[in-house]
């Protein structure tokens, strides 16, 4: 049978999918690692462990014992067997009287220009059987090939994932830290970096800390096969202190409003930001904010709410 070439996160789920596809157990194949998986800069990607294998040949029964068997058959009988039998094997044997030989047609010549047939081991009940740790084999029709489907990582793995990278980014820059998973559940993974002078992770106005979480909400999304849901990466305690400064700017910012009547246009803000400055808004009575611009340099604009409607982000 022709070598067939796998991929896995470890060699062994490599080897469990080209079992799966030649349907033969371990013991009834010949594996080759091509390549062990290795893991990518900061994280950011893995490279998969690839091997190839094949069903082990079989080895042919002996020609002088094929011989031998047909002259105790002949001996015992007392007579020549006819010009063509099958044996028991389910091999046709044709005796040349001219030429004194002896040949297997039907089963050498289907050998000789056929693959033989992979066995398909038993599969679990049901359309699927899993196989391996994050493989799962889809039952084909009879005649069809057998095809493997990966399994996307658990939650509590996606969340690990995360945390290796940010662990990743502090060493890469020299920074004594700690990366902590906060909290995970089906919409949302939080995670923390602790520790001292990491003002560098945060930036200005927080800009360093968003484009982090942003990457590692990318790197959540790469691995996943359903949607990474949002991932929230925090430095230090900053977004618990950037969530108070804003609520009292935007208060500050609303009276002054109500005083003087005119309108009051914040910084460029990222999204979470601006929906801070929209929820504290909403809790006074008399003003309205409004999203104008576009990303970056989208911004709040507080207003008297008698003068226009309101409109958030």
């Amino acid at each position: 049978m022709d070598w067939v070439e796998t991929t896995g996160r470890t060699v062994e789920e490599a080897k469990e999918a080209a079992l799966d596809v030649l349907g033969v157990d371990a013991s009834e194949a010949v594996f080759e690692v091509l390549e062990e998986p290795k893991s990518g800069f900061l994280g950011l990607s893995k490279k998969a462990a690839r091997v190839r294998a094949r069903v082990r040949p079989t080895t042919p029964r002996a020609k002088d014992g094929r011989r031998e068997t047909r002259r105790r058959q002949k001996g015992s009988d007392g007579a020549a067997k006819p010009d063509s039998e099958v044996t028991g094997a389910g091999e046709q044997l044709v005796e040349d009287g001219d030429a004194g030989t002896s040949a297997r047609a039907a089963a050498v010549t289907g050998r000789s220009h056929q693959k033989p047939k992979a066995r398909v081991r038993p599969q679990e009940p049901g359309d699927r059987a899993r196989r391996s740790k994050g493989t799962v084999v889809e039952k084909g029709s009879e005649g069809q090939a057998l095809s493997v489907v990966s399994e996307g990582p658990s939650r509590i793995e996606l969340a690990g994932l995360a945390q290796h990278f940010l662990a990743g980014i502090l060493g890469e820059m020299g920074l004594a830290g700690s990366v902590h998973v906060d909290s995970v559940d089906d919409e949302s993974i939080e995670l923390s970096i602790l520790g001292d002078d990491l003002g560098v992770l945060i930036g200005p106005r927080g800009h360093v800390v968003s484009a982090i979480q942003e990457l590692t909400r990318a790197i959540v999304q790469r691995s996943s096969e359903d949607s990474a849901g949002r991932v929230t990466v925090d430095v230090a305690g900053y977004r618990a202190k950037r969530v108070k400064a804003l609520e009292r700017f935007t208060t500050q910012l609303a009276q002054e409003v109500l005083e003087s009547g005119e309108e009051k246009a914040l910084e460029p803000m990222v999204s979470a930001d601006r929906k801070i400055v929209h929820d504290t808004a909403a809790e006074i009575a008399g003003v309205g904010t409004r999203s104008e611009g576009y990303d970056p340099r989208r911004y709040v604009v507080i207003f008297r709410s008698d003068e226009s409607p309101a409109e958030s982000d």
